[in-house]
């Protein structure tokens, strides 16, 4: 799946099983998606993350007999994860191009959860739990698009990644691959400016897997991709690499 890398304890492996078979591209090793010290949408991201994970832990210590921490930690851990999003949120709301990046990455996050749950519970005794977490996850997956859409609009990489990877995913619809392949060849082309080629790279392996091989777009890419820049003229070389041109004598 094309996610940037922001791993964390919550956020589990993408399953692999049901109907996300298509071939996608990796992103786990992708650099960090803006320039710069932390801005105050990705600290608010890191506080949410820690948060939400102190919740997880909280949850499951109540589920254990032996657990010896209060009950009451659930619910304070969730309220702080809760004010940080609303936080988060109204940053985005405002037009804050980091802070829709990293609400779209939490919902991106909480989708895959989500879904990963419904693949797990399918007993038919509880078919309404598995109903309601991909309820979830379609959710989740329209406020990924969303909010990944407006840090794409100026060609962030890293958003552009994420959306063609979401539609790639049949959460909410079959497969898009033609508006999944857009989105890498964008990708591509702001990771190529940025100088990471292993990452445009990696674009541009996902376009040959989900669109036409014969596609312009890939044609361009490889060159781009495989074309390296003339020597400059005005550069002098060295002498070593200097063949010099070869006498009449010697063309005869």
């Amino acid at each position: 799946m094309v996610v940037p890398a922001l791993g964390n304890a919550s956020d589990p492996k993408a399953h692999d099983g049901g109907s996300h078979k298509e071939r996608t591209s990796d992103a786990s090793a992708s650099n960090e998606p803006f320039v710069g010290p932390a801005s105050e949408a990705k600290k608010l991201y890191r506080r949410y993350k820690r948060a939400y994970d102190k919740t997880i832990v909280a949850v499951a210590c109540v589920k254990d007999p032996k657990c010896i921490d209060p009950e009451d930690e659930v619910l304070r851990y969730s309220k702080d994860a809760l004010r940080i999003l609303e936080k988060l949120d109204t940053l985005a709301a405002e037009g804050d191009v980091q802070a829709n990046y990293y609400r779209g990455l939490i919902a991106f996050e909480r989708m895959k959860y989500y879904d990963q749950q419904a693949e797990i519970v399918t007993h038919p005794d509880f078919i309404l739990t598995n109903t309601v977490f991909r309820r979830y996850a379609k959710q989740q997956y329209l406020l990924a698009v969303k909010y990944f859409s407006v840090p794409a609009k100026i060609n962030n990489p890293s958003a552009c990644e994420y959306l063609g990877n979401l539609y790639l995913i049949s959460i909410v619809s079959s497969p898009q691959k033609e508006k999944a392949g857009l989105y890498f060849y964008k990708a591509a082309n702001a990771y190529i400016e940025q100088g990471n080629q292993i990452a445009a790279a990696r674009m541009y392996n996902a376009m040959k897997d989900n669109i036409d091989l014969a596609d312009p777009r890939i044609i361009q890419m490889y060159a781009k991709l495989h074309n390296k820049e003339p020597i400059a003229t005005w550069r002098k070389l060295p002498s070593d690499l200097v063949q010099g041109a070869p006498k009449k004598s010697e063309q005869h």
